[in-house]
């Protein structure tokens, strides 16, 4: 039987052998990337300082975009669950991946389920539930995806090419005229480099200049949204082979092409266990994973690599697994939690990171994988909160987060450091609202009434 000891050693090791510089440079990056200096300059109706008031600084939202697929909204059989999952969800993130895999968006050729009453399919939330729980919490809902040719109907399968083309782009057409301007970015193409391994799959997975003809065809119909190309290699796999890895190839034969690409996704799911049919198995899956997973030279020198495009990234889809039951289990998923989060906020190019399924026992299964194996949520499956949902909340409410207490010099000014995103301003003769963005001037006059 595998020790707790001898997990953290395979999973944590290399991050402790470096303990003291990982975390200068995560320390570093963070200061230097996530936040803003800031000045306000307070004054009242007359024009005159506010001078030596205390005032209350409060961060509102952040900048940084974390969240995680919503495809398990309203899918609980007890509506306390639902009810739960919906806290949960709001309080967590400000991002959600909406799926719009098309064998369950479509079922039924000509009857797409994209209105919030369509009958129910597991896992496959209709678009328009998602969207609204989205906009009536503040949380940006993102597309995934529009071309992925593996979860294809039953009815686009066997259709020649010319077919094929004309029913995705009659797609593209319904999915720009319902969510253009709803989304925060679409997923245009994902998982090509797994193309070889799926069994169902239409002509247009062995076009030669696929990547090219959905992005040509999805800016046609979305012209002014975020297109993100998307892939199952984790950022690790790019540190090891760096300029020479299929994923960076493809994009740069892409961009050569001149496709509009907006934004790289990678996925990072580390399927421990995923295809264990015994407990003997499992322990050989837990003792033998790719250690490069979580190496933060090989995660930092993957972003690095990636970014040379001139494109911000985004981890799209994550999965850490929980290596047992136990309290030490569930402590050594939050810690690796808290380190690839960190390697990733500090790094400049990383834009947002998107946890995928955040309820124990609610994850993709067929016949030969079972992602439930991996315990990878954030909440067991009684929704109630693993270590790893705690800490994810922790980084952004509080380590992450900026609240300050100040008092106005006698010109009426407060200044100081803090993390991106929109803040409110609240003192004894009133408030305003302002926000500290990257790239921009933050500096402001606020006129309060006493």
């Amino acid at each position: 039987m595998i020790t707790i000891e001898e997990k953290r050693a395979l999973y944590l090791g290399a991050y402790e052998k470096n303990k003291v510089e990982v975390d200068c440079v995560i320390d570093e990056g963070i200061e230097k990337h996530r936040k803003g200096y800031c000045k306000l300059r307070l004054f009242d109706k007359m024009g005159n300082p506010i001078a030596n008031r205390s005032v209350t600084i409060r961060q509102k939202t952040h900048d940084f975009k974390y969240g995680a697929n919503i495809f398990m909204l309203d899918e609980f059989e007890d509506e306390q669950d639902n009810a739960a999952y919906r806290t949960f969800f709001k309080e967590h993130f400000n991002l959600a991946t909406v799926p719009f895999y098309w064998d369950a968006l479509e079922p039924v050729e000509g009857k797409p389920r994209y209105d919030k009453n369509s009958e129910k399919i597991y896992r496959r939330p209709a678009p328009d539930l998602c969207v609204a729980y989205c906009e009536e919490n503040g949380l940006l809902p993102k597309l995934h995806c529009l071309v992925y040719d593996k979860f294809i109907p039953a009815w686009l399968a066997g259709l020649p090419l010319d077919e094929v083309k004309k029913k995705y782009e009659e797609r593209f057409r319904q999915i720009a005229e319902r969510y253009a301007g709803r989304m925060y970015e679409f997923e245009v193409i994902n998982e090509l480099l797994y193309e070889c391994y799926w069994d169902v799959k239409t002509p247009l997975s062995e076009m030669r200049d696929i990547i090219e003809w959905s992005f040509a065809t999805a800016r046609k119909y979305l012209p002014n949204e975020v297109l993100v190309i998307n892939e199952g290699t984790p950022v690790s796999g790019i540190g090891v082979s760096d300029y020479r890895h299929p994923y960076f190839m493809m994009i740069e034969n892409a961009l050569q092409k001149g496709v509009a690409i907006n934004k790289i996704g990678l996925q990072n799911h580390m399927f421990t266990g995923v295809s264990s049919k015994t407990e003997e198995a499992y322990e050989y899956a837990v003792r033998h994973f790719d250690t490069q997973m979580c190496d933060p030279a090989s995660i930092r020198k993957g972003l690095d690599v990636l970014s040379e495009f001139g494109l911000p990234l985004e981890i799209t889809e994550v999965t850490i697994p929980t290596l047992g039951d136990t309290e030490e289990d569930e402590q050594l998923q939050a810690d690796m939690l808290k380190l690839w989060y960190s390697l990733w906020f500090s790094h400049p190019a990383v834009e947002s990171v998107v946890y995928w399924n955040t309820v124990d026992g609610y994850a993709y299964v067929n016949e030969t994988w079972n992602e439930n194996n991996c315990r990878g949520g954030l909440l067991h499956k009684d929704l109630t909160p693993k270590k790893s949902a705690n800490m994810l909340k922790k980084l952004f409410h509080e380590v992450w987060h900026t609240d300050l207490e100040l008092t106005t010099d006698k010109d009426g000014c407060v200044e100081f450091c803090g993390f991106y995103g929109d803040y409110a301003l609240s003192t004894d003769c009133g408030a305003a609202v302002f926000g500290v963005h990257k790239f921009q001037n933050n500096d402001y006059d606020l006129e309060l009434s006493l």
